[in-house]
């Protein structure tokens, strides 16, 4: 349910950017974010698969661990695959923008550039914060 919020929530914010600011970003923005994204999901989910619990003795514990590994093992693996299905589309579709309607000769506008620079741009955070919360542990 989280993930779902946090989308709509990215979308609304994409929506109101593509609105508000005319530059669009090129494909070699969204290719570097890929990038980035990239890395940075390959180095969580590295650390992630070699988590080592052998000092923890508590099997209580040892379960809650693997169930909160579980979680951000599969909220990296959601976002990096919005990731990638965004990056394709961006390198394939028209650049076109989707007028929804106008306001007071205010477009409402869609832009699918906008709206995966701001579903990397999570990502990337995203990757991040897990990353150092499980080193943290």
């Amino acid at each position: 349910m989280k993930r779902i919020v946090r989308l709509l929530a990215i979308s609304l914010g994409s929506v109101v950017c593509s609105s508000l600011i005319d530059a669009r970003p090129d494909n070699y923005l969204i290719s570097t974010l890929y990038t980035i994204a990239g890395i940075m999901f390959s180095i969580g989910l590295g650390l992630i698969v070699t988590f080592n619990m052998s000092g923890v003795r508590n099997k209580a514990f040892i379960k809650e661990i693997r169930i909160n590994l579980k979680k951000v093992r599969d909220s990296f693996l959601f976002y990096f695959a919005i990731s990638t299905i965004g990056m394709l589309s961006t390198q394939y579709t028209p650049k076109k923008d989707i007028i929804f309607f106008t306001i007071n000769k205010l477009n409402v506008v869609f832009s699918i550039q906008i709206l995966i620079c701001f579903v990397m741009s999570f990502s990337i955070l995203f990757f991040i914060i897990n990353f150092l919360e499980v080193q943290k542990r």
